[in-house]
This record gives structure tokens, C-alpha cells and sequence, in this order.
């Protein structure tokens, strides 16, 4: 039907319109958080595209019920204010034919809500903290800042200069740990290279070497022209995190925080339904009234919402609430008031 088309344009044109608003927000954020922890030597710039795109995945099973809501405050607010849904009711369109796109395209957001919850999200969770211990495990000199110490599990590096390339450093001291004693190296020039077996090698060029004893009585210094440094593979594994955990082991788990994280899960996708419901009941408005106050109160609501329910959250996690009615009770809350006013205003739709 024409209406269907129309009402379903008129909705899901602004809630793409704000995602992709909160995406490009949330992306520069991202990229100023790890920007600048790269310059502080603490990621490798390779690195950075593929957290930002975790980050920006794990985040959209909250942005996408956001843009839903502000989606439709905005769609049917704007057909308010130009008297297209009294047209279509004088023209006999009926209150369940006009809410049924709009409570459709709610459905189907809500199963990619649910979808992103239950799968993308600990997905996304478990190669972010794998991708965040390899970079905190690699020794890599692009990721080297002048002037500026970078820490990592082989090493720690301080390099006066740096090549254009990024591959090699100047005016170099590191530290090294090796057999329980400390080691020093201060070199002219530093490079990383691979050996035949594929491990990370450290080259240095005229230098010192100090081995240091915590005694005092064994210390050691050797001059070089050249030295190479082989570091030791990493045996640094990413222990259980229950972000990351499946959402099928998290059904028998018994410990708060797993029961926490297992009904944030299976909660979102009903959140984003009954935050729908609660936007169309919010978006009715007379083509007089002051559009902007809708707005007010769909993101007051929204985050009173998102407040409750992340205290709801912190409160099966401390065992302060039981298993049941556990996280289940703020939505609960929020879909019986969002029906309510639905019924109320039914009239008006």
C-alpha cells in the first residue's frame, strides 16, 4: 500500500539518517582514544582500523535501539506537525493499518538488535581482547613515538629519532629481562627483522650491552658493532572474560556476573521493541505544539532507561537482585507503560 510505503519511509529514513550520526560519533571517539594511545607507543597503528570497527560493532546493539527511538520520534513527529496522520485517519485508514510498518520495521530492527547481542557481541568481545593482547605482546617500532618510552611484554624502548620508514630507530636504550636479570642496550640504530623460523629478531648497531646484577658484583658491559636480539615467543593467552563468553555456555552458568551478562543479552532486543512503542506513543503531537519538547523527552526517557537498566545489571552482579526478576524488570516496566499510553492514546493513531 502507498501509506505503508510512506509511513515506512518516514521512519526509516531519519533512524538511518541517526545512526549513522551516532556511528560517525562513536568512531571519532574511538579514534581519539587509540590515536592517542599509539603515539603513547601502546598500539600498533595496524592495529587501530580493526579495534575501532570491534568497538564501533559492539556498541551498535545500543546505538541501533537509539536510532530506532529518535528514528521515530522524528518520522511520525514530522507527519504530525503537517497533518498527514489525520489526513490518512479522515481518509479511512485505519489506527492498526497505520501502526503496522512502523511496528514492523520495530520488529525487524529488534531481531538485528537480538542478533548483534547474542552472537556479534561476544564475537566481537573475544577478538578485541585477543587483538589487545597482541598488541601489547608484539614488540613493533612502527608503534615507537621519539622521545617517548613504548612498553610491551619483551621490552621496554626509548628511541631518540625515527626513519621515515618507521622501521628504524636512532639513538636507542632498551631493557630487556633475561634469565631473571635485567639487560640493557644502548645502540646508535635499531631494526626489527624476522629470522628463518618466523620469530621477531632485534638488530642493533654500535653499542653497549649492560647485564646487570641485583648484587652488584656481576655486572657485565660488551661493546658491539652489531647484535642481534631474539625474542622470546609470547606465551600470554586471553584468559575467560564472560563479555566474550558464548551466549550458549552463559545458559548454565551460575556466578552473578555471567547471569548479569546472559540477560543483558537476551534483553536487548526487547528493549529495542518497547522503546519503539514508547516512541510512537511520545511522537504524538498536535501541529502547534513545540516539536523540539518531544525530542527533550524521548532522549530524557531514553537514558532514564538506559540508567535504570544498567543499575538493574550492577545489581545482579553484586547478588543485590535475584536471578528473577534480575535485568527482565526494567523492561518489563518500560513495555507495560509504553502499552499503556499505546491504549490511551489509541484514538489518536
Amino acid at each position: 500500500m502507498i501509506a505503508d510505503r510512506s509511513l515506512l519511509r518516514a521512519v526509516a529514513g531519519p533512524t538511518l539518517t541517526v545512526l549513522l550520526v551516532l556511528l560517525a560519533i562513536f568512531a571519532s571517539y574511538s579514534v581519539t582514544r587509540y590515536l592517542d594511545e599509539a603515539a603513547q607507543g601502546e598500539q600498533a597503528m595496524r592495529l587501530v582500523g580493526t579495534l575501532i570497527g570491534l568497538r564501533v560493532l559492539i556498541a551498535l546493539e545500543v546505538l541501533l535501539p537509539l536510532a530506532l527511538f529518535l528514528g521515530i520520534m522524528i518520522g511520525l513527529g514530522r507527519l504530525y506537525a503537517d497533518n498527514e496522520m489525520i489526513a490518512w485517519q479522515a481518509g479511512g485508514l485505519s489506527r492498526r493499518a497505520m501502526l503496522r510498518p512502523i511496528v514492523g520495521f520495530a520488529v525487524l530492527v529488534a531481531v538485528l538488535v537480538g542478533a548483534l547481542s547474542l552472537f556479534g557481541r561476544p564475537w566481537a568481545y573475544a577478538a578485541l581482547y585477543s587483538l589487545e593482547v597482541q598488541a601489547e605482546t608484539r614488540l613493533d617500532l612502527s608503534a615507537v613515538t621519539p622521545r617517548r618510552f613504548y612498553s610491551s611484554d619483551d621490552a621496554v624502548i626509548y628511541a631518540g629519532g625515527k626513519s621515515d620508514d618507521g622501521q628504524r630507530l636512532d639513538d636507542v636504550f632498551a631493557r630487556f629481562i633475561d634469565g631473571g636479570r635485567p639487560v640493557i642496550v644502548r645502540a646508535a640504530h635499531l631494526r626489527r627483522n624476522l629470522d628463518a623460523d618466523g620469530a621477531p629478531t632485534l638488530e642493533f648497531e654500535q653499542g653497549h650491552l649492560y647485564q646487570l646484577d641485583s648484587a652488584g658484583r656481576n655486572d657485565r658491559m660488551v661493546g658491539f658493532g652489531h647484535m642481534e636480539w631474539h625474542l622470546q615467543p609470547s606465551n600470554r593467552v586471553v584468559g575467560y572474560k564472560r563479555k566474550a563468553a558464548s551466549s550458549e555456555s552463559l545458559l548454565s552458568a551460575t556466578a552473578p556476573e555471567d547471569i548479569a551478562e546472559r540477560q543483558w543479552r537476551i534483553s536487548r532486543p526487547f528493549a529495542a521493541l518497547f522503546l519503539a512503542v514508547l516512541a510512537i506513543t511520545l511522537a504524538r503531537s498536535s501541529p502547534r505544539s513545540a516539536r523540539a519538547l518531544n525530542i527533550v523527552a524521548a532522549a530524557v526517557s531514553f537514558a532514564v532507561y538506559y540508567g535504570m537498566a544498567s543499575i538493574a545489571r550492577s545489581w545482579v552482579e553484586q547478588g543485590r537482585m535475584p536471578v528473577l526478576p534480575g535485568i527482565y524488570w526494567v523492561d518489563a516496566l518500560v513495555g507495560v507503560g509504553a502499552l499503556i499510553l499505546l491504549w490511551r492514546h489509541r484514538t489518536s493513531y
